[in-house]
Parts: C-alpha cells; sequence; structure tokens
C-alpha cells in the first residue's frame, strides 16, 4: 500500500510572534506555534496517529507519514481551517508526495512543492472592512473587548494561550515549577534587572543540510536523527537556563522567556547580562549533546563527530519594537555564519556575534555597520565573530571568554578613567584619525599601569581591504550592559 509524507510549515512565525510590544501577546502566539506543530496537528489525525509516523513537530514544522491517502486527503482538507480558527493571522503552507523507498527525494519533492505553496496568498481571517474600528497595536479589525481593552481576533487567541507554560517547561526543564503572572512574566519590565536592556538571541545549527543529504535516504534514519536532534536542542537550552540561574533557582519572575525551541532552533527573550553567558552555554551543549550517544552515531556516518552551532544577539532597550530586535539578532546569526565558514575547518565552528542598538528602528546590520560602525577612513568597529572553543577562531579574533575577560577587566574602579578615554578614542576615530591617535597617545603615558588592557582594546587587526577594525566598541558595549545601573534590581 503507498504511504504518503506530508509536510506543514506555519509561515511568518516571527511576525505573527512579534506583532507587538506586548510580552503578554508574545508569550500567547510562541505557545500558539508550539500548540500547532503538536497537540493541534495530532487532534486532527485522529485515531489514526502513530508517534512511529511522526518525523518532526517542532518550530512552526511538521512532517508526518500516512497510511493512506484518504487519511492525508483529510487532514489536508481540514487542518489550514482549524488552524486559522485557533490561530487567526496564522498562514499554513502544505503539500503531500508519495513516499517511495528514497526518502531524501520525497522530502526534496515535499519541500519543492512547501515552496511553490508560500508563494500562493491565501486569504486571510483577520481583514475587514475599511469602516471597522482597528487595534492600534496590530491595525486589525476589533473583534472584541476585554477590561475596556479592544482587541482583535489574532490577539484575542493569543491572550487565550498565555497562560500554557509549555514552550517554558520545555526550555527551563521538569524541575522548574512554572506558574503564570509570576514566574512567567507577562510584561517586559518585570524581565530587566538594574538597567532597560534586554537581548533577543537567536541560534542555529550548522551544517544540517550535509547530514540530511548524506543520511536522510533512509526513513528510518532521518526520523531518528530528527527526534534526536530535538532532544539535543531541549537539553542544551536546559542546561543554559540553569548556567544562568542563581543559587537556588528564581525566586520570582524568571528573566527568560523562549519564543521558538525545536529542532536545530532557538530564539529567546532574555534580561541584556545574561545573554552571552546563556547563549554560550546553549552552543557548548549544543556540541556536546550533539557529539554523544545516539546522535554521534548517526552523524558519524555523514562524516561529522558532532554538530556546532552559530547565534546572533541583538542588545536593545524593553520598549525597542521586538520584531526589529529579532531580524537584526537573525542577521547578526547569519553573519555568524558566513564568517565562520570562512575558517575552512570541516565543521563551521561555534560562534556569536552581537549588536547593542542606539539607534532609530533600522532592521538592516549592513546600514548599521557601515553608518555606525565604519570609520571616514575605513577603519571598523565590527570586531565580531566571537568564537566559543578557544583555538578555533581565525588569527586575531576573540573567543567568547576572552570578550568576557576584556569586559570584566574594565570593572575595577581604576578603570573609569580608561574608559572614558577609549570612549573618546572612538569619537575621535570618526572624526579625524590624527586627533584619534593622539588621544591614545596621552591616555598609554598617563595609565602606564593599565598600558596592557588599553593595546588590547585599541590593538586592531588588519581588514581585508584597506583600515583595520577594533574591539573596544563591542568591550565597552557589553561591559555597559552588564554593569550599567539606572535603576533599583529587583530581588
Amino acid at each position: 500500500m503507498t504511504k504518503y509524507l506530508y509536510g506543514a510549515s506555519v509561515q511568518g512565525i516571527q511576525r505573527f510572534i512579534f506583532q507587538t510590544n506586548e510580552l503578554k501577546d508574545i508569550v500567547g502566539a510562541s505557545e500558539l506555534v508550539e500548540f500547532i506543530c503538536t497537540d493541534l496537528f495530532k487532534e486532527m489525525v485522529g485515531k489514526g496517529w502513530a508517534e512511529s509516523n511522526q518525523i518532526i513537530s517542532a518550530a512552526g514544522n511538521v512532517k508526518y507519514v500516512f497510511e493512506t491517502e484518504a487519511e492525508c486527503r483529510e487532514v489536508v482538507r481540514t487542518f489550514p481551517r482549524k488552524v486559522m480558527t485557533e490561530a487567526p493571522g496564522v498562514t499554513i503552507s502544505q503539500a503531500a508526495v508519495e513516499l517511495g523507498d528514497d526518502f531524501t527525494q520525497a522530502v526534496n519533492e515535499l519541500e519543492g512543492k512547501l515552496r511553490s505553496q508560500r508563494n500562493r496568498p491565501g486569504m486571510s481571517v483577520t481583514t475587514g472592512r475599511l469602516g471597522l474600528k482597528r487595534s492600534p497595536q496590530t491595525g486589525l479589525p476589533i473583534t472584541s473587548v476585554d477590561n475596556n481593552e479592544h482587541l482583535d481576533a489574532s490577539t484575542c487567541a493569543k491572550r487565550k494561550r498565555n497562560n500554557t507554560p509549555c514552550l517554558c517547561q520545555k526550555s527551563f526543564g521538569k524541575a522548574v515549577k512554572l506558574q503564570a503572572g509570576t514566574s512567567i512574566p507577562f510584561e517586559i519590565s518585570k524581565m530587566t534587572g538594574k538597567n532597560d536592556w534586554i537581548a533577543i538571541v537567536h541560534a542555529d545549527g550548522n551544517g544540517l543540510g550535509q547530514v540530511v543529504q548524506k543520511i536522510g535516504h533512509q526513513i528510518d534514519d532521518f526520523k531518528r536523527f530528527s527526534h534526536a536532534l530535538d532532544r539535543a536542542t531541549i537539553a542544551a537550552a536546559n542546561d543554559a537556563f540553569w548556567k544562568v540561574s542563581p543559587e537556588g533557582g528564581w525566586k520570582g519572575t524568571i528573566p527568560v522567556r523562549p519564543i521558538v525551541l525545536g529542532g536545530d532552533d532557538m530564539t529567546a527573550i532574555i534580561r541584556g547580562d545574561l545573554a552571552i553567558e546563556y547563549v554560550a552555554e546553549f552552543m557548548r551543549q549544543f556540541e556536546k549533546n550533539t557529539g554523544e550517544g545516539e546522535l554521534r552515531r548517526i552523524l558519524e556516518k555523514a562524516g561529522m563527530e558532532r554538530l556546532t552551532a552559530c547565534a546572533g544577539v541583538a542588545f536593545t532597550k524593553s520598549a525597542y519594537p521586538f520584531y526589529y530586535g529579532y531580524t537584526l539578532a537573525e542577521q547578526l546569526c547569519t553573519r555568524a555564519k558566513k564568517r565562520a565558514k570562512e575558517n575552512n575547518a570541516a565543521t563551521a565552528p561555534s560562534c556569536l556575534m552581537f549588536h547593542k542598538v542606539q539607534d532609530s528602528f533600522i532592521m538592516n546590520y549592513d546600514e548599521i555597520e557601515k553608518r555606525e560602525l565604519t570609520t571616514a577612513e575605513g577603519n571598523s568597529f565590527c570586531y565580531g565573530p566571537y568564537f566559543l572553543n578557544k583555538g578555533q577562531e581565525p588569527a586575531a579574533h576573540y573567543s567568547i571568554d576572552e570578550l568576557e575577560s576584556l569586559s570584566r577587566m574594565l570593572d575595577d574602579e581604576q578603570t573609569d578613567g580608561i574608559k572614558t578615554g577609549i570612549r573618546q578614542w572612538l569619537t575621535l576615530m570618526h572624526e579625524n584619525g590624527g586627533k584619534a591617535a593622539q588621544r591614545l597617545k596621552r591616555l598609554l603615558t598617563m595609565n602606564e599601569s593599565q598600558r596592557l588592557l588599553i593595546e588590547k582594546l585599541t590593538d586592531g587587526r588588519p581588514l581585508e581591504k584597506d583600515g583595520k577594525v577594533y574591539p573596544a566598541y563591542d568591550v565597552l558595549a557589553l561591559h555597559t550592559i552588564i554593569n550599567q545601573q539606572t535603576k533599583e534590581e529587583r530581588q
């Protein structure tokens, strides 16, 4: 009997999740996406559901094997309507192909059909006539009123799910006792600490395409790989959470909010001073977990020992639009991947890039780099990426440990004058290279005991073209995010 490989993909996940800047709606939206790919799909399959037929069910993607054409047709007919009813504003693409002996061929054919479906605009259930009153947050027609707050259908659906801690429980681990509204924040202000900086983190695995091409010809191998990878990613998120948790755990609001977790993807909102430590531990544990047990044996068939990951971290003030912050984090992750591949290693090493947003709403990192991080003389302050493992970084690059070490060296009260001097030097580098050189010479003369620190901050490595790139900007930015105090810190 012919079997059928079914695939579904939630389109525009980030747009749906970050449609507003209300954390309670972001929380509900991320839980909705998780619900669509797991419980809702299982509900639509019904009594015929079999765990053994599930290939992927995470991060907005579903792949499932149907035993009969009739079962497949029924889900194709009913699933999109159910999704749009449960989560107004979500668009879902779906396709199905006959499953033959070569699973890779079937997957490639399925992905091609899904790409075609994404290019076909679907009819939205959230559109309305011009004369209808609309939500000032989303621009969608208002459908109900809750405590004098006018809500559209999409926001209502998110609010119904925002007290469901499934994604948080998966990200933090079963040992963490969660309670919506107390341990899980509904307001971003409750996630901040001694200052207003938060971080949007996006991490993504490296080399998955290479693995799938080599081991994906058999459905059982692909299924085991997908499930094992999902477990490894979740375990890495659990370890990263405990890494930044105080001894005894968080007593009040947990300043970490997972947005997407599954497959090789992780997106989270986190208190600014915890972000680098959190994402570094995630990448470290991701490497460790993918290099052990069943996943290690699967990867060896593809000629690999483990998987690595790259990440982007966008530091923003809590009032900054989350959607712009996520877009920047994604672009930083892509840039880190590109730079890591230039290392010519068999597997791209784990690394991260970050940026502290201090300008208007600009989503394009290339524009930020050109306008804020490049001087008129062609020098640059875009020093990343920062590599997880010492010895894997190219010459003159820093590891994450070295970045954090330099930041800690600025904690001493004796370095206050140095921080001011370096900031003045950075400003002069944009305005006049000659004056910047004079300011640096004076700074070294007046702070002979701190010469090594100053030189580490201002010693640039050559760019491929003319000019040099310097680490001072990144180190000062990270130090400010971790140490700046603008309000009383919550306990």
